[in-house]
């Protein structure tokens, strides 16, 4: 049971009737974007030109990475967080700037006093990956503005935004700096087909188009993501099974008097006392979470993935039983 990389649940097998539809004379074509971009828009209300298709969210993330920052400016984010955004930061040239977050009360005046004239990008994620935790939405607004005085883009990772219990983006979209970035990955069931998209005002998304591939998609997951797309409210009750079962996996672990965090996520982040040896063991059984390198703030930690199906829930509890996990 691999429950170590956080991807949503299974679509349904008829989504897969998309691909009847290809004719395949398209497949001889460099796919075309625009129709899902478009589809995406309306949902949101916007100009299609400020949705940007990519190849999953890590690719949007990069890109903000690359399209904003230069040599010597800095990145302020976050720690733990999303161990690949300070990479992409440090390849563009910059300097990581971060600061603790840790638990569910998010450190707004620290990060508000950290923004200075050096600052050029601030990358959020919330719900944060890997502790669950959110940002409340009066302190991204109140980043975003500090961001804007001193020049500098937010990027706000909205990877698990689905299994939170609110959704911000309406308060969000029409800000000047703010660069939103989402996934197919996760809720909507589509990991292998490497779509991920970012919301940005039209100057930003033009800078991220700018920067990317040309044809960063295949015309086969375009297809597939257009229909998990239209149909994405039929996965409120798949999402609504997970946020269950993640309060039930929550109780679980502290039943056995494992330290679980709360979470707005579709995984539950605990602590063990040998978080090493809880990993093997669960291993052994057939069960992968994810373990954190040695040395880090959270390697006493393990990430676990909320199973959406409740027999999958139940075995996963009794092999933490059966091991005798703490």
């Amino acid at each position: 049971m691999a429950l170590d990389n956080n991807e949503g649940a299974p679509i349904d097998a008829p989504i897969l009737d998309a691909l009847k539809g290809i004719k395949p004379n398209e497949l001889t074509r460099y796919p075309d974007q625009l129709g899902l971009e478009v589809q995406i828009a309306r949902s949101l209300g916007i100009d299609p030109c400020r949705v940007v298709l990519t190849n999953g969210g890590d690719d949007a993330i990069d890109r903000v990475c690359r399209a904003v920052l230069n040599p010597g400016d800095v990145m302020l984010t976050h720690s733990p967080g999303f161990v690949m955004i300070p990479r992409w930061a440090q390849l563009a040239g910059a300097e990581i700037c971060t600061v603790e977050w840790f638990g569910d009360l998010f450190p707004r005046e620290a990060f508000l006093c950290a923004i200075d004239q050096s600052t050029r990008l601030v990358s959020l994620i919330s719900p944060c990956n890997p502790t669950g935790a959110v940002i409340p939405i009066d302190d991204i607004i109140a980043i975003a503005d500090r961001c804007e005085a001193v020049g500098a883009v937010m990027m706000l990772d909205q990877a698990y935004i689905e299994y939170a219990t609110t959704d911000p983006i309406g308060s969000l979209l029409e800000l000047p700096n703010v660069v939103i970035v989402r996934t197919f990955s996760k809720a909507l069931g589509g990991a292998g087909l490497r779509v991920g998209y970012a919301i940005a005002p039209e100057p930003i998304a033009a800078w991220l188009r700018t920067v990317g591939c040309p044809y960063p998609v295949s015309s086969l997951s375009i297809a597939l993501a257009s229909v998990i797309y239209e149909r994405r409210k039929e996965r409120d009750g798949i999402i609504t099974q997970t946020r269950a079962n993640r309060e039930l996996l929550i109780e679980g672990l502290r039943a056995m008097g494992i330290g679980a965090l709360e979470s707005q996520a579709n995984f539950v982040l605990a602590r063990f006392d040998d978080a090493a040896s809880v990993h093997g063991r669960l291993l052994d059984l057939g069960i992968s979470v994810r373990r954190f390198r040695s040395g880090t703030e959270i390697d006493s930690y393990l990430r676990i993935t909320v199973p959406a199906n409740p027999s999958q829930l139940t075995q996963l509890i009794d092999a933490l039983g059966a091991i005798g996990a703490t």
